[in-house]
């Protein structure tokens, strides 16, 4: 067991789930539980409310729907503790990112006895723990290892979202990394059972430690799938203007070609667009070319843009 020293963490007021017996106790009747906006119903048994907020130790790239993702598997544990978060309810609390076309709701936990046998509405158990796949602990909540999350999301996500989900774990992305690529790639291999090994093992060898969102993951991918040579993941260039470390997202050192991804921060910022016109500044100051590529960027355009840059800049041009 072991659990991530890099979580950046800050306290936000949460409703704690409580049960039925502890409802009593706070003299709170059945009739106002089934009654009262206050009180939300989110396991049979299981309630919150949300007039009475505790500040609990969060990450500090939560969201809302991590919150919910927490709260919910907070209050299944108060009834069976034994449980740690699997499958997708896992990735979430890890904050590996998921497509959005995925809408499974549920509650997602593994057992450590296989003797266990749970029926409820919202929660699915899935196959007991085993010694290649034990459980980690991340701010108090138990969850299976990231090798375990990563083999089990394999039939879901096509192979650029499940190499986007590993840049995560392996990067920076949600407070990692998480664990290294290579103790990733042993630890699935010792897996008894892993759905799309082959896909999975694909995915492998095209993670990348040190990436720092899931768009530099995509714009990445994008390249590789588009024909071009893979980018360097934040190649380091220095400025001697400003004496400082330029790291764009992805590149070609050898060609002097800086390539980042744009996203709507740097349009809705005064600070922000100022310091990416210095930025780029710094970049032609050393003989760079920055490329930028956002949300509603024509590809098409910048595919022909970058080809442009590379033909004249190889050295056999």
């Amino acid at each position: 067991m072991w659990q991530s020293m890099n979580q950046a963490v800050d306290f936000r007021p949460v409703p704690l789930p409580f049960t039925a017996a502890e409802a009593r106790q706070r003299g709170i009747t059945a009739y106002a539980l089934a009654t009262h906006e206050r009180f939300g119903q989110i396991f049979r048994g299981i309630w919150v409310d949300s007039e009475s907020l505790t500040d609990v130790p969060t990450p500090h790239w939560a969201d809302h729907q991590w919150l919910g993702t927490w709260m919910r598997m907070t209050g299944i544990r108060m009834l069976y503790p034994d449980l740690a978060a699997d499958h997708l309810t896992a990735a979430r609390l890890y904050g590996l990112p998921l497509p959005s076309r995925i809408s499974d709701k549920n509650v997602h936990v593994a057992a450590a006895s296989r003797n266990l046998r749970i029926n409820r509405p919202g929660l699915v158990v899935r196959r007991p723990m085993t010694l290649a796949t034990e459980w980690i602990e991340l701010l108090g909540m138990p969850l299976v290892t990231i090798p375990r999350v990563i083999a089990t999301l394999a039939p879901l996500l096509s192979l650029n979202e499940l190499v986007t989900a590993g840049d995560a774990a392996i990067g920076k992305h949600a407070g990692g990394p998480y664990i290294t690529r290579d103790r990733l790639r042993e630890e699935i291999a010792a897996l008894p059972r892993v759905a799309h090994r082959r896909r999975v093992q694909k995915a492998l060898t095209l993670m990348r430690e040190t990436v720092d969102s899931p768009k530099e993951s995509w714009l990445r991918l994008w390249l590789i799938d588009s024909g071009f040579r893979e980018p360097v993941v934040h190649p380091a260039v220095y400025s001697r203007l400003d004496d400082c470390m330029l790291h764009p997202d992805l590149g070609y050192p050898e060609l002097r070609i800086a390539i980042e991804y744009e996203g709507d921060h740097h349009r809705f910022s005064p600070a922000q667009y100022a310091q990416d016109i210095r930025r780029k500044e710094l970049f032609e100051a050393e003989g760079w070319v920055l490329l930028r590529v956002a949300k509603k960027s024509d590809l098409a355009s910048f595919a022909k843009r970058l080809r442009h840059y590379i033909a004249k800049r190889s050295p056999s041009h």
